[in-house]
């Protein structure tokens, strides 16, 4: 595309910001609007993998990280089913696997994109559009007219409902609790992630730059349940307190008024994400389960694929399908294989889950690396 155009990005999580940076790269005129008053992210921790580490590079982004030495999977008595080293996805990828605080990524790419164009306490409630523009909506009931209108904005997104019409997103039928708290004698080596899995249940822990430990908890629970009388941990205790060690004391760490919850929602991968001057990136396009950890990284993918496509096309219509044509099935095929690992740690049966267990103790390291090409490897690739 050529000429000046002007980009409107709902939504300044790490989606939108990534976008920004990128279509600023590209030489558009970006601006994000976020309904928050303050760029905020939960305090949770996310895994970077080599997919977004390339992503990131792209974007000229540097971020504090804790390289990720080991993976490994247990039973909920703790047993070791498996034990990734993640020094072979380096020479595979090309780059590392990092463990960050959300809020540390979001604060780099915030630094990146700057204070310019990046308008807080502003939400976008929907939009119209013809051949020449988009006409967006705002909460305060003005209207503004863009050429582009990207949607970063989440699982509920405003933009999405206008483009698509899809409903409302799925829940899964889990519960994830997360918390971060300090190391000081937990059994948790820097560089290593544990991941342990029981009867619908499943509890992580990893180590954060600053001597912290992220840690979360999913358990198949009512939609909407809210914590009882005596507060979350004592919620996560009855669920996880005789499970293997650190998975106790980590939780009773834990400042009960720091411990978050959220149900866990996806939807169905989408055919399509744009029509128009209309697109999507992130969460709004493809929400995924964490059960997979490629959600910031797909979303930080998809800035790169987007800016890239613009760049190359000559309108709209042409930029949006070459950005499909790049990222809508492998992020859809993202979306499947972490719903699929969802049902499987939602697996209650004892037998089944004995099945499942022996399963993952005896996956064939070529079928993991298979698996992981889709995922991680430069889109077109070829590994062998």
């Amino acid at each position: 595309m050529k000429g000046a155009v002007r980009v409107l990005i709902a939504g300044g999580g790490i989606a939108g910001l990534a976008t920004g940076i990128a279509l600023r790269q590209a030489g558009f005129e970006a601006e994000i609007f976020e309904r928050s008053q303050e760029l905020r992210e939960i305090g949770a921790g996310l895994m970077i993998w080599p997919n977004g580490a390339r992503s990131l590079q792209a974007l000229d982004v540097e971020i504090d990280a804790l390289t990720v030495r080991d993976l490994s999977v247990r039973t909920w008595r703790g047993r070791e089913m498996t034990n990734y080293s993640l020094d072979l996805l380096r020479k595979r990828y090309g780059f590392e696997t990092c463990f960050v605080h959300r809020a540390d990524l979001q604060t780099a790419l915030a630094r990146r994109f700057g204070r310019v164009g990046l308008r807080l306490g502003t939400e976008v409630l929907g939009f119209e559009q013809n051949a020449e523009s988009v006409r967006v909506a705002l909460r305060d009931g003005s209207t503004l007219a863009v050429d582009l209108l990207i949607g970063a904005d989440g699982l509920r997104s405003s933009v999405r409902r206008d483009l698509l019409g899809d409903g409302d997103p799925v829940y899964l039928g889990s519960t994830v609790w997360r918390g971060i708290v300090e190391r000081d004698g937990l059994l948790i080596r820097p560089g290593s992630g544990i991941n342990w899995v029981g009867r619908g249940a499943e509890f992580l822990a990893f180590q954060l730059r600053g001597d912290r430990i992220y840690w979360a908890g999913v358990t198949k629970e009512p939609r909407g349940e809210k914590p009882g009388t005596a507060g979350h941990k004592a919620d996560l205790m009855a669920r996880f307190g005789t499970w293997a060690k650190p998975v106790p004391d980590v939780i009773a760490a834990t400042d009960d008024r720091a411990i978050l919850r959220n149900d866990m929602y996806d939807r169905p991968g989408a055919p399509s994400w744009s029509r128009g001057r209309v697109t999507l990136v992130g969460d709004a396009a493809h929400p995924m389960t964490p059960n997979a950890g490629q959600g910031a990284c797909q979303a930080l993918e998809d800035a790169v694929a987007l800016g890239d496509s613009l760049v190359r096309a000559a309108d709209p219509i042409e930029a949006f399908a070459l950005y499909a044509k790049r990222r809508l099935r492998r992020a859809n095929q993202v979306v499947a294989l972490s719903r699929h690992t969802t049902r499987a740690v939602q697996i209650e049966n004892r037998l089944l889950c004995a099945i499942r267990d022996n399963l993952s103790h005896f996956v064939a390291q070529g079928l993991y690396l298979r698996t992981l090409d889709q995922i991680l490897a430069p889109t077109g690739s070829r590994l062998g």
